[in-house]
Order: structure tokens, then C-alpha cells, then sequence
């Protein structure tokens, strides 16, 4: 009869706090995502600090396209999420599901992010919040350059993806 490693058995406690660090760690990043998940948000015109006219959310959150996603492809994923919150709805939502504030004029659609998610794209670009912007109407996020593109505000009023990105007219802000 073969009798077990005590030395196994006093490395299993460690693997559990492990696990559980692990999923705790995901709960916390994803916390953000899921309750911005609303089954029908509010996109409407802002006015932030040098930007009139810029997309943001029913709090008056600025919203952000990423250059490089033109088109629905998400580039922003894992390391991009935690400054860069995805406007997120119920999988079962529809453009109808999306309400517009005076002055928005784009295309709205949706691009899968999980089973239960889509995630809203105006114009074709996927569009999100940036959690350097402590409340409303701020644009801190604009012109940051990292995830293999640029961040920037978005044009209410813009009707096609090229008009959609509101580049600064004061250059840019770097990385994060």
C-alpha cells in the first residue's frame, strides 16, 4: 500500500488561496464591465474643455473610439480593459435598444464580447469609458496613444467612420 506524500499534501492549501486570488483578481477587473452592461444605454452630445459636440453616456461619461478598431475589430482585450471600460449591453439588444440624445447622428451597432455581452459600436467603432476621467464631461482619455492606436473623443455627429474620431487640435497626450 502506497502511502501519501505529506509533502503533496501541504502543497494543496497553497494552490486554493491561489485559485481564489485568481478569480477574486478577475471579479474585481470585470466589476466595471458588467455594470456598465445595460440592456439600454443612453448615448447623447457633450460638451468637455475644448470638445463641443463629443459622444458620451446617460452620466454624462465621455466616450472613446480606439484608432486601430475601425470596423468592429476589437484589439482592446485583457491588459487594455483596466482603463478602458466597453459599453456593454445584453447580448439580446438591438440598435432600437440604444436611445440617442439630440445631436447624435451615427450609426449604432454591436460587435460580441461574451455569451451574455455585446459591446456598442458607433459608426463601427467599438466605443468605451476611460477610468482616468473621475466623473462627467472630462477628457482625459483623449489622444492617448497606446494599444497599438490612438484614443480620442468621439464626434456626435459624425455619419461615417471616418468623420467619427475627434482628433485634438493641441497634439497628443502619450501612453499610460
Amino acid at each position: 500500500m502506497v502511502t501519501p506524500n505529506t509533502t503533496q499534501r501541504s502543497a494543496r492549501p497553497h494552490r486554493a488561496p491561489l485559485s481564489i486570488a485568481a478569480v477574486a483578481a478577475s471579479v474585481v477587473l470585470m466589476a466595471p464591465m458588467v455594470a456598465s452592461g445595460a440592456s439600454s444605454p443612453t448615448i447623447k452630445t457633450g460638451k468637455v474643455p475644448s470638445f463641443s459636440g463629443v459622444l458620451v453616456n446617460h452620466s454624462s461619461r465621455t466616450l472613446y473610439v480606439l484608432s486601430v478598431e475601425k470596423g468592429g475589430r476589437i484589439k482592446c482585450r485583457a491588459s487594455c480593459i483596466p482603463p478602458w471600460f466597453p459599453l456593454l449591453v445584453k447580448s439580446s439588444a438591438t440598435a432600437k435598444s440604444v436611445s440617442f440624445g439630440a445631436g447624435v447622428k451615427g450609426k449604432i451597432g454591436f460587435v460580441t464580447r461574451s455569451k451574455t455581452q455585446k459591446q456598442v459600436t458607433f459608426n463601427s467603432f467599438p466605443i468605451y469609458t476611460y477610468q482616468g476621467d473621475s466623473g462627467a464631461l472630462q477628457s482625459n482619455g483623449s489622444e492617448i496613444h497606446a494599444d497599438g492606436g490612438t484614443w480620442t473623443l468621439i464626434k456626435a455627429s459624425a455619419t461615417t467612420p471616418s468623420a467619427t474620431p475627434y482628433a485634438s487640435t493641441t497634439g497628443g497626450g502619450g501612453g499610460y
